[in-house]
Parts: C-alpha cells; structure tokens; sequence
C-alpha cells in the first residue's frame, strides 16, 4: 500500500493531497475533540482556517443551533463558547448542534485537504477505524500530522506510525518515503508504553503547564471511542451516526 505522511500540515500543499484518501492527525487536540464532540451529539463540526472564516460562517447559520469552538495559544478564544479542550463537549452542551471548530494546527489541515478524494479525522481514539479507512481506500493514502506552530509534534507522529505499522503488517516496504520511515520508527520505539512517551512530548508539557493534564491523559487513550469522522463538504460528520454513544455516556478522562 503507497502510504505518504506529512509531519506538519504546513507541509502539505493541496496539490500533495489532491486525489488521495487523507487521514488527518491532531492527537492534541483537535481531532480528539471533534470525535468526542461528534460522539455526544453534535450534528457537525466545522473545521476552519482562521477567526475571520469561522465569523463568516457563524454569521450565516442559526445562533441556537451553532457554537463556536477553538483556541489560540492552547486557550479558549475570547468571545467563543468553546474551547479545545475534549472534555468540553459534554453531551448537555454540544448535542444537536454543529460546532464551528477554529484551532491553531488542526484545522488549518483539514482546509489544505479540499481537494482529497476522501478526508477522515484520525488520533488514538479512533486509531482502528482510521485504519480500516485507509484499507478501504480506493486512492493512494496521505497522512497528514497536524503538527504544532509548523513545527513536528511527537504524538501525531507515533499515531501516524501506528497507522503505518498496522497497514504495513509491522514490515516497513523498500519503497516508502523518508517521514513514513521515521513515522514508523519513532512508533516502534515508543509502542510499549505510548501514554508516557505522549506525556513527555513538547505539547503535551505545554498544555499540563496551562492546566490540562486530563486532557494529555484522555487523547492518549487507544480506540476509546472507535467512531469515524469524515470530512464531507467542509464538515465533518460521523460516517456511520449509529455509532455514536448514548447521549449520557461520557468517556472517563483515564483508561482503566
């Protein structure tokens, strides 16, 4: 399977990605908050490039039905509901409405992947589904690692190396590209013990710093909530919504 990955979004121009089943990768945090949003009952989620864009789509949808969501510099933005911490989009405030998301690394992704054949949202919560995704595909894949301030972020990197082990049967192939080899790599260094590995990376201490530790705890979770997000004319949705949890059931911010 011809399988490309991108370490941060920055690096993938449309063009990379035109025609190509895409998974995109924000372990912290946003394609951790939207599955969990979508989870508990949100219509839709709106992923959006900038504060000026999610203004223009706000302004056309109805205010009862629509919250704003996202964060800049790992904090709500000031005016929005929402931030981008998952644990806020708990059933009583998100179910039936579309979230307008606008996050510093993750969504920008989603927007460069316009011209994809298929997009879906991928992190460890969903990691099997993504995974099945990409055998589905019917088009070479592109992984696509959200990264943080342009710059590579360890956990989106072991996701996408999970990805890649699993779809390569744990065999690295003799043609793949450079970031899929140190994709899978730096996976099968950390593979044993993926929540300390997480725990130390760069943007998990900056976000325990602002005080989100259980935050950094509960996207280290592996397929705690095996859902698919797909991203269909500019939002994304559950592929099958049948999957998603009752609208009282919460995940705990811990695995057992």
């Amino acid at each position: 399977m011809n399988v490309e990955v991108f370490l941060t979004a920055s690096s993938a121009a449309e063009e990379d990605l035109k025609g190509r089943a895409v998974i995109v990768v924000d372990v912290l945090r946003a394609c951790s908050t939207l599955v969990t949003a979508l989870n508990h009952g949100a219509r839709a989620v709106i992923p959006v490039a900038d504060m000026a864009e999610a203004g223009k789509i706000a302004a056309h949808m109805d205010a009862s039905t629509c919250l704003m969501g996202g964060e800049r510099g790992g904090l709500k933005i000031d005016g929005y509901t929402l931030g981008n911490s998952p644990q806020d989009y708990t059933p009583d405030v998100v179910q039936g409405k579309t979230v307008v998301l606008n996050t510093s690394n993750g969504t920008r992704a989603f927007t460069r992947a316009r011209g994809a054949a298929e997009v879906a949202a991928g992190c460890f919560l969903n990691v099997s589904k993504v995974i099945e995704f990409a055998w589905r595909a019917e088009s070479d894949v592109a992984i696509v690692c959200a990264g943080s301030d342009d710059r590579v972020s360890l956990e989106d990197l072991l996701c996408a190396g999970l990805i890649l082990h699993q779809l390569w049967n744990g065999t690295e192939p003799a043609q793949r590209s450079d970031a899929a080899h140190i994709a899978l790599t730096q996976y099968t260094h950390d593979r044993d013990d993926l929540a300390s590995a997480i725990a130390r990376s760069n943007h998990a201490r900056r976000l325990v710093g602002l005080g989100f530790a259980d935050d950094v705890a509960y996207c280290a979770q592996v397929d705690a909530l095996p859902l698919l997000p797909v991203y269909r004319e500019g939002r994304v949705v559950l592929a099958d919504p049948a999957a998603a949890a009752v609208s009282s059931k919460t995940v705990p911010a811990t695995a057992d």
